[in-house]
């Protein structure tokens, strides 16, 4: 294992046993996804999977999470494979990891860690590597005591004191909670300039819009292949970590700031949720979402259900929302595109269109969403501005459509369908009938 201040996985254990659990009682089929899923994450961490396995599991164990039977299966099958750790689909207490060392003599993981070293990996922001230690620091905290249980074994301790190995552990503890403090501190900080910028932002009342997703389903790609700007764009799990934002002036003369934000994955761990709120407030504040789906992955029902899941866990799951099907270029199967069609029609989706960011594929139908999501939010309204305006009337025409202009002696209607900042600017103008 690497250092538990660090949290990293060790580059020493290069090959690893995967195992997830099967809780729904049937043959094991439900598994095989999450299986091959996990061996991405491993794969994105420097591990090796030299074998899998399944367990069928009615209810969890809490010494191991598996009854003892499967435990010398898991075991056996290490030893068989020569694994150098065993890696858990499913998320272990830290008695549970503990027990599990012990037993095996091996390094024992879980998809949450493994997660956390991705994130660490990606990091490219102060930001980012902040909410990623946060989110570290908290999962590593009720499993310090690994480190020093064997300096009380060795040294012991009279009844009534505490053992050396104790007393360090409380010193570590107490370490990692200050680190907590400051942490979150100097999030805050950076918070408070992220808001600064959005506001700043805000005042320019251009409708905004946040790109959001399964890791890898190709949102990057897809921003850069929209408004033609430099966006990292990387074949691997959780390459975006950092919003991203970007202009696109529409046809209709109207333009909108895209933003892309971080993938979403099964079984995301809520610190990590929690630790990226900062960030995910870009999808929370947007007009609308555009939820972009890799439409070549078996799994992309699954993958809908869970970003879905997540937008609702930050309080965005009330936004209007353009279905983006991207990869379709690559698709050979329709029937999951059509079945994915029909669930998300009972969900008032507001469009959904399949594109491919490779090939520009139905780029120009996503566009023509983008503006009917747009004018469907912007009712008609008429506005009486004085003659001297004309900054007005500009706004309106930079952030609206002007349906109608009619001009009087020291004043001008206008009838425009324009954002909800801009009616908010205009509201003192506002005619009413």
């Amino acid at each position: 294992m690497g250092s538990l201040r660090d949290g990293a996985v060790a580059a020493v254990s290069d090959t690893a046993l995967l195992v997830a659990i099967d809780h729904s009682g049937n043959s094991g089929n439900s598994a095989k996804p999450l299986l091959k899923e996990l061996a991405q994450l491993v794969h994105a961490v420097g591990l090796r999977a030299a074998g899998s396995m399944v367990v069928r599991l009615r209810r969890p164990s809490p010494r191991l999470l598996v009854g003892s039977g499967k435990a010398s299966e898991i075991l056996t099958e290490a030893q068989r494979l020569q694994a150098h750790c065993i890696v858990f689909d499913d998320e272990l207490s830290p008695s549970q990891q503990r027990n599990w060392e012990r037993l095996s003599g091996l390094a024992v993981i879980d998809r949450h860690q493994v997660i956390l070293d991705i994130f660490q990996r990606r990091a490219a922001t102060r930001e980012a590597a902040l909410q990623v230690e946060l989110a570290q620091l908290q999962y590593h905290l009720p499993r310090l005591t690994r480190a020093w249980t064997h300096l009380s074994r060795q040294h012991g301790g009279t009844r009534g004191t505490r053992g050396e190995g104790e007393k360090q552990l409380e010193n570590d503890r107490r370490a990692v909670l200050r680190r907590i403090t400051r942490v979150r501190h100097e999030l805050q900080e950076l918070g408070g300039q992220r808001s600064t910028m959005s506001r700043r932002r805000h005042e320019v009342p251009v409708p905004s819009g946040a790109l959001v997703g399964y890791t890898n389903a190709g949102k990057s790609s897809l921003l850069r292949t929209l408004t033609g700007a430099d966006v990292l764009v990387a074949d691997k799990l959780f390459a975006t970590l950092d919003p991203t934002t970007r202009r696109l002036e529409l046809p209709g003369g109207l333009a909108v700031v895209l933003t892309d934000t971080v993938g979403f994955v099964r079984k995301l761990p809520h610190d990590l949720v929690n630790a990226f709120h900062s960030t995910l407030e870009e999808a929370i504040e947007a007009d609308f979402l555009i939820h972009v789906l890799d439409a070549a992955d078996p799994q992309m029902l699954q993958h809908y259900q869970t970003t879905r899941s997540v937008l609702e866990q930050i309080g965005a799951g009330g936004r209007p929302v353009i279905l983006a099907f991207n990869k379709i270029d690559l698709l050979a199967d329709r029937e999951t595109l059509r079945f994915v069609h029909h669930r998300c029609a009972a969900e008032h989706v507001a469009a959904s269109v399949e594109v491919s960011a490779h090939s520009g594929q139905g780029l120009a139908e996503l566009v023509g969403a983008i503006e009917g999501i747009l004018a469907s939010s912007m009712p008609q309204a008429r506005y009486r501005l004085p003659g001297n305006r004309h900054d007005l009337a500009a706004l309106i025409h930079r952030t609206g459509t002007i349906l109608r202009q009619e001009y009087q002696d020291d004043s001008f209607t206008v009838t425009a369908r324009v954002p909800s900042r801009t009616r908010a600017i205009l509201e003192p103008y506002l005619i009413e009938g």
